[in-house]
């Protein structure tokens, strides 16, 4: 015997009504450097940016995020710093999501050496929900004979939270307080070893509303 269940109009109604969530539309702004001084490789005049044609992504390039270790070198050169900031704008709301700081550039480390990339996020109107750990490069994956150099590109992703409670709030600014450094395994140097970041791609993904 069948049986049916019968649905009445505001029942109909409310499931009509019900619609799958939109993603969040947020996009990129623009970006500054704000780091100066001794040891910064983004100063005033070696940092710009770009933007991709749905502002989705920024590209951060710079022309002197270098450290390198070798032969007589200054020790100060093994370690350098870049601090910038990116605005965007995100929805009236709360949105979660992944910003992605992508570095890339060249590199290339004597036997037994390692380079490093850190940063420390803070975002406005929001917090940094999962920050992520350092990245390591070692000799065994980025060793090349003297003055060659191998491509690499990599990932520093944070959880973020973002609360926007007026249309007249929706910039949100992203600080980056970025350090590269190589590290010596308790010898000296006999070569060049480089870290070069010549640009990192920010950008949000995993979009969604609270």
């Amino acid at each position: 015997m069948k049986s049916f269940v019968a649905l009445t109009l505001p029942a109909l109604a409310m499931a009509a009504a019900i619609e799958p969530r939109q993603t969040p539309v947020v996009q990129v702004v623009s970006a500054r450097s704000i780091s100066n001084g001794q040891g910064s490789g983004c100063s005033t005049g070696h940092f710009s940016f770009s933007l991709n044609v749905d502002r989705t992504v920024g590209t951060a390039i710079f022309d002197d995020y270098r450290a390198t270790v070798g032969p007589g070198e200054d020790a100060s050169l093994r370690e350098r710093f870049c601090d910038f900031e990116v605005t965007f704008t995100f929805p009236v709301g709360c949105t979660t999501g992944i910003i992605h700081n992508s570095p890339g550039g060249l590199i290339r480390l004597q036997d037994r050496f390692d380079a490093f990339f850190a940063a420390q996020y803070t975002i406005e109107k929001g917090q940094i929900v999962r920050p992520p750990g350092q990245i390591r490069y070692n000799s065994s994956n980025y060793g090349a004979p003297p003055n060659e150099y191998l491509d690499f590109k990599s990932d520093h992703a944070a959880g973020v939270r973002v609360t926007v409670n007026t249309a007249t709030e929706r910039n949100v600014v992203y600080r980056a307080s970025t350090r590269i450094f190589l590290g010596q395994p308790g010898i000296s140097p006999t070569e060049n070893s480089v870290y070069d970041v010549q640009n990192a791609e920010i950008y949000i993904t995993d979009l969604a509303t609270c």
